[in-house]
């Protein structure tokens, strides 16, 4: 192979991954910046259409998903009733099986919530992806849980509102899994960035409104309230490791994220 046509081959694969890197910074799902931690070996991105994840291969589940919701996304499409394996993993990195939550006493909890992509069969399909789903007691995913995707659906439909939604779950030393060690958190995030219909990140400021809930992932949970579980950015970011928000400016980050 002659030195040209090496140089050639080397500005196209320059060329790729200028290519990638914005196709992946121009993904209105992590529109506010994609969360980052100290370690990026246990962060297997899968960039979609409908939402972003970071995938945990020690786990077996998600680190967290980001996705962007507004009224269109909510659709006609009837949901998907099985949940499948995630086509964007490579096969040597283990995702849950239907086997691995039966008789485990949880649920498949769904990260994007099944509802918030109904504008189209795919975009529901999505959401059945094992990389969507998190093990959840069914006090909770069909309790507070539900109450807050509930939530953000009246603020979508009726106070036609833009959300930027980061979920995920927190993990102790010592955490429980099901099935082929499939983690299993000790309680889920939620972080709820507000806006108005159509803005982005150049329409945050000190005053937006950003919901943040922290909810334990145990029974007995089921009656309560999902205000009962609100809390800070800042306690979300130093239970799991990560920052969020990362491309809102340092000095509003500090007043929001409090």
């Amino acid at each position: 192979m002659n030195n040209k046509y090496k140089k050639l081959i080397f500005l196209f694969s320059i060329l790729l991954f200028v290519i990638s890197c914005y196709a992946q910074q121009s993904n209105p799902n992590i529109a506010l910046g994609q969360p980052r931690d100290s370690d990026s070996t246990d962060d297997f991105l899968i960039f979609r259409t409908q939402y972003v994840v970071s995938f945990n291969p020690d786990r077996h589940v998600a680190n967290w998903v980001s996705w962007n919701l507004n009224s269109d996304w909510y659709g006609d499409a009837p949901r998907y009733t099985k949940f499948l394996q995630d086509p964007e993993l490579p096969k040597n990195i283990y995702q849950a099986k239907d086997k691995d939550y039966s008789k485990s006493g949880y649920d498949k909890g769904h990260i994007v919530r099944s509802e918030e992509r109904t504008a189209t069969e795919e975009d529901n399909i999505t959401t059945f992806y094992y990389t969507n789903v998190m093990p959840q007691t069914p006090d909770l995913n069909r309790g507070i849980w539900l109450q807050l995707e509930r939530y953000c659906e009246y603020l979508c439909k009726k106070q036609n509102k833009e959300l930027y939604i980061i979920a995920g779950g927190i993990y102790h030393e010592g955490y429980n899994t099901i099935g082929n060690e499939v983690a299993v958190p000790d309680s889920c995030f939620k972080i709820i960035v507000v806006l108005d219909r159509g803005e982005g990140l150049e329409n945050i400021n000190n005053k937006t409104l950003v919901i943040a809930v922290v909810m334990p992932n145990q029974d007995g949970v089921r009656k309560g309230d999902w205000h009962d579980y609100t809390t800070s950015v800042d306690r979300i970011e130093w239970s799991t490791g990560y920052n969020f928000l990362s491309d809102v400016s340092q000095e509003i980050q500090d007043v929001i994220e409090n």
